[in-house]
């Protein structure tokens, strides 16, 4: 079962990445005893994920129901993956979470890696909720009883997900700076429960840096438009670009502490930028341009251009297009039907529909070799084995593309049908730059002068 089990792990963890499109940045992880410590918004992509950016096998905890599961509970049991017991789920069990504690300390000291998600529940909040400083006491315990020379390190891989919910939408897997939990060891031996605290502050800051925090959920539309706007003004995206989300991440994780600051310290103003952000967002959808926005008048020619190249080559294409559609159309579809029945909550949409396709493309695959097998023997049938998957990616491939053309084509259409509006769109986006531009001014220096005020203490 084992065996089974990690190969099924494996295939779960490659799914989640043509799920998404998956943006790893960071180190490698090191080698030895180690604590690879995630963010949880997404239910099973979450480990899924971090397990994909560790590129090494690591020992997991999970919540005890999980394990009564009739699939989750065997495969998780056969990967050695402790349960942790809940307040929430059962109170009469959490006297056991002192043995998971210890076993968790002995894999640590037999040199093993663990994965947790010290914020202890899935949650779909702006934020990162606050961390348990059991992973900071467990690393602690590890190195005190090997007389600090086990030399236990903790790895923060933070998430960032553009949609979670949606197929194909972008995620950053940003991987962290190791913590090595020794440099803790003066403070631990002067105060416990001070150096834990101590350690979940380190490991909490490691995984702000990789993840976008925002005061409020609605500040995510916000931040969105305004690093867009602010990237095209400046020039450091084009108007039609769709940059990887890694390169967007500080902008937005700039933008989010700039709003959350201006909430606080000027509300009438926050409100004035927002609901000028969401009358600039408002008329770009209007004009329809999905994610790119009105180019200068001198850029019609370029974008016909672009149109004409890449539309050309989607119509050459559109025959393996088609193929490949009607191959692989159903398990498509059956994984969202199966999200739209089963309503689950934000945080569990890309999971049901992971776990649905996990079972209808394998189902999909296999009877499609079993037909031309039937039609025509082997050598069909090999051959169906090997085109499917080529055809099931050039598809994926040429979706995105086509995405991105319509997108272009629409808004080349409404430049030329309403060119008022993109002029109106074009003056409200230059008024935009300058009002984000003094807020970025204002708030650094507000930031220059605690800097200054701290110093002189």
């Amino acid at each position: 079962m084992g065996v089974i089990a990690r190969a099924v792990t494996q295939a779960s963890v490659w799914a989640a990445g043509v799920f998404y499109r998956v943006e790893r940045i960071g180190p490698e992880l090191p080698g030895g005893p180690l604590l690879i410590l995630g963010n949880h918004p997404n239910m099973l992509m979450d480990p899924l994920l971090v397990l994909g950016a560790a590129r090494r096998r690591a020992q997991a905890l999970a919540k005890a129901p999980l394990f009564k599961m009739p699939i989750f509970g065997p495969v998780l049991r056969s990967l050695d993956t402790l349960p942790v017991y809940r307040v929430q789920d059962d109170p009469e069990q959490l006297h056991r979470n002192r043995e998971v504690f210890d076993e968790a300390v002995a894999a640590l000291r037999r040199g093993a890696a663990l994965m947790l998600f010290p914020e202890g529940k899935c949650h779909s909040g702006p934020a990162l909720a606050p961390l348990r400083t059991g992973t900071a006491r467990m690393a602690l315990t590890a190195e005190e009883e090997s007389g600090w020379r086990l030399g236990v390190k903790v790895v923060p891989i933070g998430l960032t997900y553009q949609r979670r919910q949606r197929f194909r939408s972008r995620v950053v897997v940003g991987v962290g700076v190791p913590l090595v939990v020794s440099e803790w060891r003066e403070a631990y031996e002067a105060d416990r429960p001070t150096a834990a605290r101590s350690l979940t502050g380190a490991i909490t800051q490691g995984l702000e840096r990789h993840t976008l925090n925002l005061a409020a959920e609605s500040d995510r539309e916000l931040v969105e438009t305004a690093e867009v706007l602010q990237a095209r003004v400046r020039g450091l995206a084009g108007w039609r670009d769709r940059d990887a989300l890694q390169v967007r991440l500080p902008r937005l994780q700039r933008f989010a502490e700039q709003f959350a600051w201006l909430r606080a310290a000027d509300p009438r103003r926050f409100e004035r930028t927002a609901r000028s952000l969401r009358r600039y967002r408002r008329r770009l959808e209007r004009l329809r341009g999905g994610e790119a926005d009105v180019p200068p008048r001198h850029e019609a020619g370029r974008v016909i251009r672009d149109v004409l190249r890449w539309g050309a080559l989607l119509v050459l294409m559109l025959p393996v297009a088609a193929l490949a559609a009607a191959a692989w159309c159903l398990p498509y579809l059956f994984s969202g039907l199966a999200a739209r029945l089963l309503k689950p909550p934000s945080e569990t949409v890309s999971t049901v529909k992971l776990l649905a396709g996990l079972v209808s493309f394998p189902v999909t695959y296999v009877g499609w070799i079993a037909l031309a097998a039937w039609l025509g023997g082997p050598l069909p049938a090999m051959l169906a084995a090997l085109v499917l998957p080529l055809f099931g990616f050039a598809a994926l491939g040429w979706g995105q593309r086509r995405v991105e053309v319509w997108e272009d084509m629409k808004l080349l259409f409404q430049i030329f049908r309403r060119p008022k509006l993109c002029d109106r769109a074009a003056v409200h986006r230059q008024a935009l730059a300058a009002e984000l531009d003094a807020i970025e001014a204002d708030w650094q220096a507000e930031a220059a002068g605690r800097a200054a005020a701290r110093g002189a203490l």
